[in-house]
């Protein structure tokens, strides 16, 4: 005669089905499945329906999916199953930033970092969310917030640093562009940030030396050597100018509108190619400048 199961046992062979369903549910939303992604944490959810954790997945995988009705009923669930589930009100609060909902992002985001005070990524984008409310004390809180919990990653220097460039806290950007530097060595991208910082302190030895090494990690991006070409004209050495431009050669559209934002933060503007306007005629920061965008290039 078989033996019955119990309801613990059953039980946990039901949590165990639920956890392969995850498994293969996971591996196929990676490869953009999401469509049998779905299937499977569904199935999870009714397996196993007290995981706060599938639900969440579930919810991405609809959000993913462009299904944002069935998504927030997943986030929801969740947080009905685990009210302090950090993950359940962080996703919750990307779910309201993605509908314009920015006050509604914040709110959803602070619940989060209360939850799991340690999540610097979580900091991060309240500070991104914060500044788009124009709670600007907040947003450099919580920038400088990630930054401390995360003191070797060099992406949360660069928000930071950004956050001052807006603020026109020159030197203090220049300080986290350094330690973006500091933590990410061969990245040019930070090391660019950092040359046109330093032109913003009048410091165009130490802005040169940047540029030239910002064109040694990416000896194909023209957008550095311009940069390099605009410091050679403010020490007055026109003619190293002319070379490097007559070297690299016209620009692209793509890289023009680089070069423009380049300038744009170092405080500089463009009368042709080479020349420039010195930068008490300048307006602060283009408007359009993407150090005002939340999307990094």
């Amino acid at each position: 005669m078989p033996r019955r199961r119990t309801p613990s046992t059953e039980a946990a062979r039901r949590r165990r089905l639920a956890a392969a369903r995850v498994r293969r549910a996971d591996f196929l939303a990676e490869k953009g499945v999401l469509e049998h992604a779905i299937t499977h944490y569904e199935k999870a959810t009714e397996l196993d329906g007290h995981n706060p954790d599938t639900r969440v997945k579930l919810g991405d995988a609809y959000f993913e999916a462009e299904m944002p009705r069935k998504a927030y009923q997943a986030y929801r669930k969740a947080l009905n199953i685990h009210p302090r589930h950090a993950e359940a009100h962080f996703c919750l609060g990307e779910f309201y930033y993605t509908l314009g909902r920015i006050r509604g992002a914040a709110q959803a985001m602070e619940k989060a970092l209360a939850c799991d005070p340690a999540r610097h990524w979580y900091a991060c984008r309240l500070g991104d969310v914060h500044w788009l409310i124009g709670n600007v004390d907040k947003a450099r809180d919580s920038y400088a917030r990630a930054v401390e919990l995360a003191p070797a990653e060099g992406y949360y220097h660069y928000k930071l640093a950004e956050f001052h460039m807006r603020t026109r806290e020159f030197a203090a950007a220049v300080d986290q562009y350094e330690e973006a530097v500091r933590c990410a060595p061969v990245d040019d991208f930070y090391t660019a940030r950092l040359g046109a910082a330093y032109i913003r302190q009048n410091l165009l030895e130490q802005a040169q030396a940047g540029l030239v090494r910002a064109t040694m990690l990416a000896p194909d991006n023209p957008v550095y050597r311009y940069a390099l070409a605009d410091i050679m004209l403010l020490q007055h050495n026109d003619e190293a100018a002319e070379r490097i431009v007559a070297s690299t050669g016209p620009l692209d559209e793509y890289h023009s509108d680089g070069l423009r934002r380049w300038r744009g933060r170092a405080g500089l503007g463009a009368l042709s190619d080479i020349g420039l306007l010195p930068a008490s005629e300048l307006e602060a920061l283009d408007p359009e400048d993407d150090v005002l965008r939340l999307e990094d290039d």
